[in-house]
């Protein structure tokens, strides 16, 4: 690795493939910090992307890799690895996909709030979850109120019980979750 013999267009892609990824990586903590209950709904759907993300920072990936190394073999050798890599998400795609809303109910007296019911399939079950959105626009906070896991085989039902109440029943077993002012749950039922 010889720095010192790049191109000044060589140092220039250099920089700009860094900010790039510098870029990425915050985005993607942005993403990951907005995903916990309570966090802003518009960054988690925005940012939490985490394969969106690391395919973006595969050609940057690509562009670091090429300016820093010198020698032609090498660089040969790390585009084909970062190709491969590349190639190798393509499966991802297919596989991982995101939770699909299948659900939405209002609450009653309340436009700026209502329960959110998201699933994701996999092999022999279905993954639950049940959020409250609290707020309108970019200020709506995702609150997570239940999960069921894969391996548990009840599906978990939310009502709501008043504008600051939800019911829960999964399984013959009926839980009564109270909303604060913001939304925040005083509980949450987890089945895994």
């Amino acid at each position: 690795m010889v720095i010192g013999r790049q191109t000044a267009g060589e140092r220039r892609a250099l920089r700009a493939a860094l900010a790039g990824l510098a870029l990425l990586v915050l985005l993607g903590a942005v993403g990951w910090y907005s995903e916990r209950s309570g966090g802003l709904l518009a960054l988690r759907d925005w940012f939490d992307r985490p394969l969106l993300l690391f395919t973006v920072a595969l050609p940057l990936l690509l562009a670091v890799l090429y300016c820093v190394t010198w020698r032609a073999w090498i660089r040969v050798v790390l585009g084909i690895g970062v190709l491969l890599t590349a190639a190798a998400t393509v499966p991802l795609w297919v596989f991982l996909d995101d939770p699909q809303v299948t659900g939405t109910q209002g609450a009653p007296d309340r436009p700026d709030r209502r329960i959110v019911r998201q699933e994701e399939p996999g092999m022999l079950s279905t993954a639950q979850w049940v959020f409250v959105d609290q707020g309108t626009g970019l200020t709506t906070r995702r609150w997570q109120v239940a999960y069921a896991g894969f391996r548990y085989g009840d599906s978990i039902d939310a009502v709501w019980d008043g504008p600051d109440r939800i019911r829960l029943t999964s399984g013959g077993r009926t839980t009564v979750i109270d909303l604060a002012a913001d939304g925040r749950p005083s509980g949450s039922l987890t089945l895994a």
